[in-house]
């Protein structure tokens, strides 16, 4: 740096020199330079010193593997445009969800499996594109866009809700809960969540629970009233075939005694003629 401006000193000094003034009444004949006191030029150029460098950005998996998202941090770093994209937009706001290492764990299998659109999709959507504060969280409720959601379709979006300090965040298939903030320096904010944010874009919801079978109580109420229709109907009309038992062993019995009868009868009527005879 420092020999780049004496090189800008020299050329200045050098053009200054070259430079022709005009001829004035009393100056020195034609042809004769001036020499110009060029100090004041080259002191105000001295003073200014070197332009001031821009300022460093955050580096973003950085600040997370430092502080419980290694996982997180070397997913974005890894996925292709994941991680330039989070970047490109913090200069215009930017607020980070990052799931603590422990949930992302649990999580890997399911974030192997996607594609890999599918893993772009599932990094984007645990950022928005605005910054919101601690405070702006605390008071607003409602659905926000992140970076993976489409301005046609309005997908991967997240719902915040807070009570209290707590915030949480909601898809249709999961609840993560704010457990710190890892830097919040405007326009970025990196909050640590206690659960991946599973988008419904990517993960079927869980089928509902077939129907639970009629308790044992119904099925014994309904028993009386079942016997209770067939008291109801009247008696069929019973045959010879069909008679009670005990109506058809007092028939057999009198049709019995009456054979007796009939077989005394006769003999005592044969004893009768034999004796008269």
């Amino acid at each position: 740096m420092r020999q780049q401006q004496l090189l800008v000193y020299h050329l200045l000094i050098l053009l200054l020199l070259c430079v022709p003034l005009p001829e004035a009444s009393g100056a020195a004949p034609s042809g004769v330079g001036r020499v110009i006191d060029v100090r004041s030029a080259i002191s105000s150029l001295a003073a200014k010193g070197p332009a001031a460098a821009p300022p460093k950005q955050t580096n973003l998996t950085s600040v997370m593997a430092r502080k419980g998202c290694a996982t997180f941090a070397g997913l974005l770093a890894s996925t292709a445009d994941a991680e330039q994209t989070f970047v490109s937009n913090v200069d215009s706001g930017l607020t980070v969800f990052c799931p603590l290492d422990q949930a992302m764990k649990a999580f890997l299998p399911k974030f192997k499996n996607l594609t890999a659109d599918g893993k772009l999709s599932l990094l984007l959507c645990h950022a928005v594109p605005i910054y919101y504060s601690v405070p702006l969280l605390k008071t607003g409720n409602g659905v926000v866009n992140t970076l993976a959601t489409d301005g046609t379709t309005k997908n991967y979006n997240l719902t915040v809700q807070n009570e209290g300090e707590q915030v949480t965040l909601k898809t249709r298939l999961t609840v993560s809960t704010i457990t710190a903030t890892l830097i919040d320096k405007d326009p970025l904010v990196v909050y640590a969540i206690d659960k991946v944010l599973e988008p419904a874009e990517l993960f079927k919801p869980p089928e509902a629970p077939a129907p639970a079978p009629a308790p044992e109580a119904d099925k014994m109420a309904e028993a009386p009233k079942a016997r209770k229709s067939r008291r109801a109907s009247p008696p069929a009309p019973a045959g010879p075939e069909g008679q009670p038992a005990d109506q058809k062993a007092a028939d057999e019995s009198s049709a019995g005694r009456t054979g007796v009868a009939s077989l005394a009868a006769a003999v005592i009527a044969s004893a009768v003629a034999l004796i008269a005879a």
